[in-house]
């Protein structure tokens, strides 16, 4: 049975994901709760309903439409029943409410990024497979990335390595790149800020620098969490006792997720923290080399 998949974005054009040009796409579900997650919309493994009540008329069209009942004078009880099925959103008139989230199988998905192989083809791009933790839906990512490459495309995974020791082999026999998400290698911090699985990533990406495989670590430098100077020297230090060679590549972390989380009716912690400056990534580097 071919595995079908839960997509919440397909972006084109994109040149910070891998060589060349990329279409991304983004995959939902995610093991981790990362509370300055960039895409708290990737976090559920089912589509969802995004309310921008500033937009909403108050009309009672996704009340009349939902098939679910909701409890009169409690205006968050639609979200205690939502299946995502979206006829809310198909009945809104305003667009304040989106459906986030749509499954897709295998040759459909294939095709659709399909449509932007010339891109690929004149800038040594390709697609890079998100989320969310994209590993997540395991079975359907490695069915299209043995579809892509087969049709001669370079494929790239983003990761947080928070899966099964067993997902290597799937990596090294079906992706061109791995981009590795690298938190911190403290496993006490892993499992406090991130998730109790997180420190399982630590030995799966010194498993994927022992492999024959091509990976790229990123690290989000967030204030108060990975940015201090024990903190990045730690993280230099667990690095260079790795074997191999990869790059390494600091990016700030940003605040744009506030705005996404209210669409959800989430907390977002982080929201006073300042956002990452260009100085301190510039002065984390220097640990790095």
């Amino acid at each position: 049975m071919t595995p079908t998949g839960v997509v919440f974005d397909v972006s084109r054009g994109c040149v910070e994901d891998g060589p060349g040009v990329r279409t991304v796409v983004f995959l939902k579900g995610c093991p981790n709760h990362c509370g300055w997650c960039h895409n708290p919309e990737g976090r559920s493994p089912r589509p969802e309903i995004a309310l921008d009540r500033r937009r909403c008329l108050e009309c009672g069209a996704c009340e009349e439409a939902c098939p679910n009942e909701w409890v009169a004078d409690d205006p968050e009880s639609w979200r205690r029943v939502c299946t995502g099925c979206g006829a809310c959103a198909e009945a809104c008139p305003s667009g304040a409410r989106r459906l986030v989230g749509r499954r897709v199988e295998v040759d459909a998905l294939v095709a659709e990024v399909m449509a932007d192989a010339d891109f690929f083809a004149g800038t040594g791009g390709g697609v890079t497979f998100s989320g969310g933790e994209p590993l997540a839906q395991g079975p359907f990512l490695f069915a299209c990335a043995s579809a892509l490459r087969a049709k001669g495309v370079h494929v790239a995974v983003e990761t947080s390595g928070t899966w099964a020791a067993s997902v290597r082999k799937d990596l090294r026999d079906s992706v061109d790149l791995v981009l590795f998400d690298l938190k911190h290698v403290d496993p006490a911090r892993l499992r406090a800020e991130v998730g109790v699985g997180a420190p399982r990533a630590l030995s799966n990406l010194r498993a994927l620098l022992e492999a024959d495989l091509s990976v790229q670590i990123r690290l989000t430098v967030v204030p108060g969490f990975n940015d201090g100077d024990e903190d990045l020297a730690a993280i230099a230090d667990w690095l260079a006792d790795c074997p191999g060679t990869t790059t390494l590549h600091l990016q700030p972390f940003h605040r744009m997720a506030v705005a996404k989380q209210v669409l959800y009716d989430r907390p977002y912690a982080w929201a006073d923290v300042e956002p990452t400056h260009t100085s301190r990534l510039i002065e984390a580097q220097r640990w790095f080399g």
